[in-house]
C-alpha cells in the first residue's frame, strides 16, 4: 500500500517538472506556429485564382473552376506579346514543330494541374479517334508530350542544378540554425545554473558578453554550413571519379555562393541574439517551455520551402525582402531567378540593420535574464526589458 508521505513526494516530483502556464503557453505557441504555416499555405495557394490559358481554335478543353480557355483570333507572335506583358494571358499554349508547347511567364505551382487538364483531353481526343483497340488504348495511356517554354529572360529553370543548389541553400541553413540553438541554449542555460554571472559581469559588460556569444556561435554555425558544403563536393568529386564522368563543376553557381555567405551570416546573427535572450530567461532547460519559442527562427526556411515552385511569386519576393526571412528567401530566390546587384544589396542592408537592432534587444533582456534566479519572468517581464533603454 502506498503511504502518504509517498504520495506527497510523487507530487512534488510531478509538479517539479509539470509547469502548467509554461506548458500552456507552448502549446499554444504550437498552435500558433501551426495556424501561422496553414495560414501561409493558404495566401500562397494558386489553386484558388482563375488562369486564362490561350488555346488554337481547334483545341477545345472545357473550362473548370481553375482555368478558362480562350481562342483568340490573333496570331501567336501577338499572344505571347500579351503574356511577356502580363496582359490578357497567363499561358499560350501553341502546336509548333510538330509538338505541343505551353508558354509561361516563369514556373509556377498551377502548371502541372493544367497540364494534367490538358493530357485529359488529348487522350479523350484520341479516344474518339480510335476504335479502342489493344493497342489504340495502349497509345490512349501514352501523356502527350508539352514543352514548358518560359518568356521570362530572368528565370533560370526549375531543373537541376537551380532548384538542388535553391534545395541545397535551405539544408544549409538548417544545419547552421541547429548548430547556433544547441549551442547557445547548452552555454547560456549552462553558465546561469553554474551562477557564475557576478564574476562574470566584473570582467565584461552584459552586452560584451552576449555580443561574444553571438559572435562565437554564428561563426560555429557558419563554420558547420561551409564544413557541410566540402564534405558533400568532396563526395561529389568522388562519385564523378568512380563513375568515370570526369569532374565538371559548371553547374556550381558561385555567384550564389558569394552572396550566400553574408546572407547566411547576417541570418545566423539575427537568429543568434534572439535565442540568446530567450535562453537568458530559462531558469532549467528541462522544464522549461521556452526553449520551443527559439525554434520559431525555423520558420523562414519553412515559408520559403512552400513557395520555392514559384520562385519570381510574389510570395517569394516579399520573404526575400523581409529583414527576418530574407537570409533565407533571397540565397535561394537568386539561385532560381536572376536579381540585380541592387535588389541584394539593399535586403542585404536591411537585414545588417534589423540585426544591430535585434542585438540591442537582446542584450537588454539578456541583462536582467542571467540575473534572475529561481524562477522565469513572464513574457510581459521579457517585453519590458526589451524596451528598456538600459542595456548595458
Amino acid at each position: 500500500m502506498i503511504s502518504r508521505q509517498s504520495l506527497i513526494v510523487a507530487r512534488w516530483e510531478f509538479l517539479r517538472f509539470f509547469k502548467w502556464k509554461q506548458q500552456l503557453i507552448s502549446y499554444l505557441l504550437m498552435l500558433a506556429v501551426m495556424g501561422g504555416v496553414f495560414a501561409w499555405v493558404y495566401l500562397t495557394d494558386e489553386s484558388r485564382q482563375l488562369y486564362r490559358i490561350a488555346v488554337p481554335g481547334q483545341v477545345t478543353v472545357q473550362n473548370t473552376a481553375q482555368f478558362e480557355f480562350q481562342r483568340p483570333s490573333i496570331d501567336l507572335s501577338q499572344q505571347l506579346q500579351q503574356l511577356r506583358d502580363h496582359q490578357t494571358w497567363h499561358a499560350v499554349l501553341a502546336y509548333q514543330d510538330d509538338r505541343w508547347v505551353l508558354h509561361t511567364g516563369a514556373s509556377s505551382k498551377w502548371l502541372p494541374q493544367l497540364e494534367q487538364v490538358l493530357q485529359n483531353y488529348f487522350q479523350l481526343q484520341r479516344a474518339g479517334d480510335f476504335g479502342l483497340t489493344d493497342t489504340q488504348l495502349s497509345e490512349l495511356q501514352q501523356p502527350e508530350l508539352i514543352e514548358r517554354s518560359y518568356l521570362d529572360d530572368d528565370f533560370k529553370g526549375e531543373e537541376t542544378p537551380e532548384k538542388m543548389i535553391a534545395f541545397a541553400v535551405l539544408i544549409l541553413l538548417l544545419i547552421g540554425l541547429s548548430t547556433a540553438f544547441g549551442q547557445i541554449l547548452m552555454s547560456i542555460t549552462g553558465e546561469k545554473q553554474q551562477r557564475v554571472t557576478e564574476q562574470l559581469y566584473a570582467i565584461v559588460t552584459p552586452q560584451q558578453w552576449m555580443d561574444g556569444k553571438v559572435l562565437g556561435h554564428s561563426f560555429s554555425a557558419l563554420k558547420a554550413m561551409l564544413t557541410t558544403t566540402l564534405v558533400m563536393l568532396v563526395f561529389f568529386v568522388v562519385v564523378s571519379l568512380i563513375a568515370g564522368d570526369g569532374l565538371d563543376l559548371s553547374w556550381l553557381n558561385w555567384w550564389v555562393i558569394l552572396w550566400l555567405i553574408p546572407f547566411a551570416l547576417a541570418g545566423l546573427l539575427l537568429c543568434a541574439c534572439f535565442m540568446g535572450a530567450i535562453a537568458a530567461s530559462i531558469d532549467d532547460p528541462n522544464t522549461s517551455g521556452k526553449g520551443v519559442v527559439m525554434m520559431v527562427t525555423w520558420l523562414p526556411l519553412l515559408f520559403t520551402y512552400l513557395v520555392i515552385d514559384s520562385p519570381s511569386g510574389w510570395a517569394m519576393t516579399l520573404l526575400s525582402w523581409l529583414p527576418v526571412s530574407s537570409f533565407a528567401a533571397m540565397p535561394v530566390r537568386m539561385s532560381m531567378v536572376e536579381v540585380p546587384w541592387w535588389q541584394l544589396s539593399l535586403s542585404l542592408a536591411l537585414l545588417v540593420g534589423t540585426v544591430y537592432y535585434m542585438r540591442r534587444l537582446g542584450g537588454r533582456i539578456f541583462l536582467r535574464g542571467m540575473q534572475m534566479y529561481g524562477k522565469e519572468p513572464s513574457w510581459g517581464d521579457i517585453m519590458r526589458w526589451a524596451l528598456s533603454r538600459k542595456a548595458d
